[in-house]
């Protein structure tokens, strides 16, 4: 039996419903049984991830972290006396937002990246690009509506995901694509 895991971090909803369908349909190297209580974490804190999730006797057992963000300035510090059950802590940029998915899917990334700022000075948000732009997308936080819309065409988020990749400034295995089948 393999004394490793998998623990899948994420920063929200939105990221925890596209991660379930891609577990769901088989599409990344692991599965379910492999991960860290078989099931997605959304703890953000490296001292409440330990204390919450590596307290069970993990004597023989390395974890290799996977968290999904879109900050590159958020710091995850694991406490010394659990580093050792740690092979490697791994960021999965989803920068500026997860939402980024759905408007590379549509074919804007180009445009919403040379997006005009308004009168103050700010650019959408690529959530308030995404509700401004698309129809039916009004929930676009609601983790149901982020679940049904990918589940029902896991190919396209697949591919999707794999052009993003392609696009964004990140090293390759800093992408969603990395963890891909």
């Amino acid at each position: 039996m393999n004394n490793n895991y998998i623990a899948v971090i994420i920063e929200g909803g939105a990221e925890k419903s596209i991660i379930n369908v891609l577990l769901d349909h088989h599409l990344l190297k692991f599965d379910r049984n492999e991960m860290l209580e078989e099931d997605v974490i959304r703890e953000r804190n490296g001292r409440t991830f330990a204390r919450e999730h590596l307290t069970f006797g993990f004597q023989n057992n390395q974890i290799s972290i996977l968290r999904i963000l879109d900050s590159h300035n958020e710091k995850f510090k694991i406490p010394k006396a659990y580093q050792r059950l740690i092979s490697s802590i791994t960021n999965l940029y989803t920068s500026p937002e997860i939402e980024m998915l759905f408007i590379v899917s549509n074919g804007d990334f180009d445009a919403f990246k040379n997006r005009k700022a308004d009168k103050s000075g700010k650019k959408l948000s690529a959530h308030n690009w995404c509700k401004s732009h698309y129809k039916n997308m009004n929930n676009l936080k609601s983790p149901d509506f982020v679940y049904d819309y990918w589940n029902n065409q896991p190919d396209e988020l697949v591919r999707t995901i794999k052009l993003y990749s392609r696009k964004c400034n990140y090293p390759f295995q800093n992408t969603l694509a990395s963890i891909l089948k």
